[in-house]
């Protein structure tokens, strides 16, 4: 799945994957939608793939109940102890803990966030939920521990929709007044707008992500606009230090990415720049999928959805 990727995601220091699925392994059966669960070696690929920042809390952290996140976290936790976890938790402790990547001096705190859970479970550290106090509490701890850089990676939005709603401005509001300098948002399943907006008191801008899609996507659902989750972006992001040594945004790009479907039902993911009209008409997307696929309609898709500064078919 990962294998056309693996070299672009190794070129970065902060890896970052948004663990749609629990990954508790068989004892918990290997299911699909609503309730979904992956065997271990899932996991196995995501690190072989490159990535170190796996993001935890969506919608579907609950699905199996809380042994399930126990045998998934602990799973991490043992097998591949240098790998960053965020989102949800073993106990009451690591919630209330703020996580960190350092790298050349810049501390940068890391909060993963979802709307709620399609699964309610007792315990609340089983997945952070977006509400005003939890982030406004975590941002405070995150300052006064010294967090030069504060990025939130929300599970939000309406899925299939290309386009931010009400609740996701409100909560970009919130965002910014807080002093949030980067947003990355998943859970819509399609792309949505890269913006940036600026606090004025801070003096300092923040750009959102309000959906970078489906890195990868093998949905059963056929019809219409269902190309739209094949389609994806990497969220580019080069960070470093000004002339007054604060810690800012120096380059930022969203980078297309395509699910790409062989005629022997294999699924890999491409960067669009290694993609071309062949593969797309060759693909089960168009034939199988959606009867609109095209590489045309393809790139009017994210020219569309995508602000044309930021947007990259290059990298």
């Amino acid at each position: 799945m990962f294998e056309n990727m693996e070299k672009y995601i190794k070129e970065y220091d902060m890896k970052i994957a948004n663990e749609e699925v629990l990954i508790a392994g068989r004892k918990f059966g290997i299911t699909d939608f609503p309730k979904f669960n992956s065997p271990f070696e899932l996991a196995d690929s995501i690190v072989k793939a490159g990535f170190n920042i796996i993001l935890k809390a969506t919608n579907h952290i609950n699905d199996k109940g809380l042994e399930a996140i126990k045998s998934d976290l602990n799973n991490w936790k043992n097998k591949y102890p240098n790998i960053t976890i965020t989102g949800s938790y073993l106990n009451e402790d690591d919630y209330n803990k703020i996580t960190y990547f350092t790298k050349n001096n810049i501390k940068i705190a890391l909060l993963n966030y979802c709307y709620g859970s399609n699964v309610k479970l007792k315990k609340i550290y089983t997945m952070n939920k977006l509400t005003y106090d939890k982030i406004k509490n975590d941002i405070e701890k995150a300052k006064k521990e010294n967090a030069e850089f504060i990025i939130v990676f929300p599970h939000w939005g309406k899925e299939y929709v290309l386009n931010e709603i009400k609740y996701q401005k409100y909560f970009t509001k919130i965002f910014l007044d807080l002093g949030v300098d980067l947003v990355i948002g998943t859970h819509p399943h399609v792309i949505q707008p890269l913006k940036v907006y600026y606090n004025k008191e801070l003096k300092k801008k923040m750009y959102v992500f309000y959906s970078i899609g489906n890195f990868i996507n093998a949905t059963a659902s056929r019809g219409k606009n269902i190309f739209w989750r094949f389609l994806g972006g990497m969220a580019h992001v080069i960070i470093g230090r000004n002339k007054n040594n604060k810690v800012v945004v120096k380059e930022i790009k969203f980078i297309p990415l395509i699910t790409h479907i062989f005629e022997n039902k294999k699924i890999s993911t491409f960067k669009v720049k290694d993609y071309n009209k062949t593969m797309a008409q060759n693909s089960l997307v168009g034939k199988e999928f959606d009867k609109t696929f095209s590489y045309d309609n393809m790139i009017n898709t994210f020219n569309t959805v995508i602000n044309s500064t930021y947007l990259d078919f290059n990298l």
